[in-house]
């Protein structure tokens, strides 16, 4: 979306309006020959004080209000341009083909947090499970289930039996909870079908894999199972949580 430098003012700023923007390219010739934003219209009028703002609107065009504002190209890193949106608050960004976009902070953000999503909820999902499992296997409990799920696979190892969760993986977390001798600690809450447990366990350790050793873009559906499996151990955390609270003030 861009104007012109004939482009009234008035037009240009129910553009922004429309579309939320806080500036617009302002292209002649098929060449970027600046920007009006908000900052370079404010500008202006804290230097003519005297201008009335609907004279502004329909009197000035954009031409007569640019500021500049830097230009990066497509092959230009993030990493290259976040000291210029600290300074600005848009950078343009071309390639051979001409102005592509105007880049603003907003839309790093949006990056970065695509991209630290699946971390996000995966260290959620990890502290829910770990505190679910201390909750429904208490003191002594832990221990005995640590013991009955894991001891085969660490001594077949020749590694020492963890003794506490801090130590062991996220499959070994999904182990002891759908190991066969486990399984009445956690059945009240989690549910009767320890299969399905498993298989959903099993799926968050398949993603958890794929996000921490880079193999791959995790697809939509996977978010969506992060986010989901994320809710529903919280879930059942809070209610394991509000049952010990019920019990107690009994």
């Amino acid at each position: 979306v861009s104007v012109t430098p004939q482009t009234p003012v008035g037009e240009a700023l129910t553009i922004m309006l429309e579309k939320r923007f806080s500036q617009l390219p302002v292209i002649e010739n098929s060449e970027v020959i600046g920007v009006f934003s908000l900052w370079s219209l404010t500008q202006n009028l804290m230097l003519s004080p005297s201008i009335k703002v609907a004279n502004l609107l329909e009197t000035m065009e954009v031409g007569e209000l640019m500021e500049q504002l830097p230009k990066v190209t497509v092959m230009d890193s993030i990493h290259s341009i976040l000291g210029q949106l600290e300074r600005h608050d848009a950078v343009l960004v071309n390639s051979p083909h001409g102005l592509q976009a105007v880049a603003t902070p907003i839309d790093v953000l949006r990056y970065f947090y695509k991209v630290a999503r699946p971390y996000i909820l995966l260290q959620e999902v990890e502290l829910a499970l770990r505190s679910l499992i201390e909750l429904c296997a208490p003191g002594d409990k832990l221990t005995e289930c640590i013991h009955a799920a894991l001891a085969r696979s660490y001594e077949a190892r020749k590694l020492a039996v963890p003794t506490g969760l801090t130590e062991i993986t996220f499959d070994d977390y999904r182990s002891i909870i759908v190991c066969k001798a486990n399984w009445q600690f956690f059945e009240e809450l989690l549910g009767r079908n320890r299969d399905l447990v498993s298989a959903k366990l099993e799926r968050l350790r398949n993603i958890r894999n794929d996000v921490f050793h880079f193999r791959c873009d995790i697809s939509l559906l996977d978010h969506q199972h992060l986010a989901t499996s994320r809710d529903w151990l919280l879930g059942k955390l809070n209610r394991g949580l509000q049952q010990g609270k019920d019990q107690a003030n009994v």
